[in-house]
């Protein structure tokens, strides 16, 4: 075998990608938008001979899957979005639920059935997007770029996204082409502009124009044709010179600075380019509230989230009766969760603490703070005293928890009674911290569809100690 060479292949499995599984002459094929059951051509582009890895683009399906659909987007297979939309949707719950249950047994020893997947609305829920610019047949295009690549593949829609998202796009291009803006160049750092980035939840739109500089040419025309389309929606320009890959500049400039509120489970939310939010309303209020039920906030609650944000998960609790530690790295995020509590009357009922969780979590239960004890933990002890159960709860980013917050949850296990919930984005990571969390075992574990038609998963894992 080499490469190029055109192979046949039976697939047997998907992986975590999303993709096919095949095993040929000694070794495990990977091959894109091929499905379980299929007989497929496919050319092998890279061997890994010393591990007996392959893998292949897709030719041809020789014998398609029966779970095998059409896409609705003519964009599937080149656009980098999604990597399901060509199977089944109850399917693609199926193969969610194997992969969680496969690499929790494989890299955490965990047993335990992992329950169904909790399903989504499967299109039109994403709540968000962030799409570059690009030149395509010499006109500005907005659109994702194509897998593996910053080749940007022009798209007018996207079935993920409301039709709001096509109406944006429609009228962010005719007034791009219209004034003969310039698109930015990776390669020569040349160019205007980056990046559109939109929210729109709760009826509300916020709206950014990342920009490699520090005005837009007739922005206020701009404004004035989504105001028309979008009516009370708010409009910024962020500034982002930098050679780099993230996508928001450090500051905005207001252009229509509307304010946007929304209420998301009975919390006045403000919202802004830098606010957090899932991408899907629908599977959020799913999560949230089982989370909840597991915490079981009252009065005789203290809740500490210690991957907080701003702080909107536990301000649900608080308004619930629990007493929240919020333990949040961002200074920005921190404060902002500040403004949330004193926006919704709880601000008496929770501690905002910025650092870093190991630490934070070890000063605030344990107490130590040089030698004395901090105000916060001062707080803690106060309330434990009182005979209140402790809940923790883990909302880590895509990397998971670090070795030193696993070392300090199981430290702090020893001197004080608690349960673990733990909301995850990424298996693999949560199957790495549950192995180090070696003083709790998982009771429960539930994955929710997120993000329909591409490979990922939430999960929400209760753990109680050993």
């Amino acid at each position: 075998m080499q490469p190029n060479q055109t192979i046949e292949l039976n697939i047997i499995d998907l992986g975590m990608e999303g993709e096919g599984i095949a095993k040929y002459e000694g070794y495990t094929f990977f091959v894109p938008y091929a499905l379980p059951g299929e007989k497929v051509k496919a050319k092998i582009t890279h061997l890994k001979k010393g591990k007996n890895l392959g893998y292949a683009t897709l030719k041809e399906v020789v014998e398609p899957s029966p779970f095998r659909v059409k896409p609705l987007c003519n964009r599937f297979g080149r656009c980098g979005g999604c990597t399901m939309m060509h199977l089944d949707y109850q399917k693609q719950l199926e193969y969610k639920k194997k992969n969680v249950q496969a690499v929790l047994r494989k890299n955490a020893g965990c047993v335990l059935e992992v329950n169904d997947v909790v399903p989504s609305v499967p299109y039109a829920y994403r709540n968000k997007a962030q799409l570059p610019f690009g030149m395509v047949n010499g006109k500005v295009a907005v659109g994702f770029y194509g897998t593996g690549t910053h080749k940007v593949v022009s798209s007018t829609k996207c079935f993920l996204h409301g039709e709001w998202l096509e109406k944006l796009i429609a009228i962010v291009l005719d007034f791009a082409n219209e004034n003969a803006l310039s698109v930015y160049d990776e390669e020569t750092k040349k160019g205007l502009l980056r990046h559109v980035v939109a929210r729109y939840v709760g009826g509300k739109m916020v709206i950014t124009i990342v920009i490699n500089g520090t005005s837009l040419p007739k922005v206020d025309e701009l404004a004035d044709k989504l105001e028309r389309e979008f009516s009370g929606m708010a409009l910024y320009l962020s500034p982002n010179m930098r050679d780099t890959n993230v996508i928001m500049g450090d500051r905005l400039i207001p252009v229509r600075p509307t304010a946007q509120s929304i209420e998301v489970m009975g919390v006045k939310v403000d919202v802004n380019p830098f606010s957090f939010f899932q991408v899907n309303d629908y599977i959020r209020e799913r999560l949230y509230n089982r989370v909840i039920e597991m915490v079981a906030p009252s009065e005789n609650t203290i809740v500490i989230d210690a991957y907080a944000g701003v702080g909107l998960m536990g301000a649900i609790m608080a308004k619930q009766g629990a007493y929240v530690f919020n333990i949040e790295i961002v200074k920005e995020a921190t404060r902002d969760s500040v403004k949330l509590y004193e926006l919704n009357g709880v601000a008496d009922k929770a501690t905002n603490i910025c650092g870093d969780a190991s630490v934070e979590l070890k000063k605030l239960v344990e107490g130590t703070d040089c030698g004395t004890l901090s105000p916060q933990a001062q707080k803690f002890r106060q309330l434990v005293a009182s005979g209140k159960k402790v809940k923790i709860v883990l909302d880590p980013p895509r990397k998971g928890i670090s070795k030193g917050v696993a070392d300090t949850l199981n430290a702090l296990s020893k001197v004080l009674p608690f349960e673990l919930i733990y909301v995850s984005c990424n298996p693999a990571t949560l199957s790495r911290d549950i192995a180090n969390l070696t003083a709790f075992t998982p009771t429960e574990i539930t994955p929710y569809d997120m993000f329909p038609h591409t490979s990922h998963v939430e999960c929400v894992v209760c753990l109680t100690r050993r």
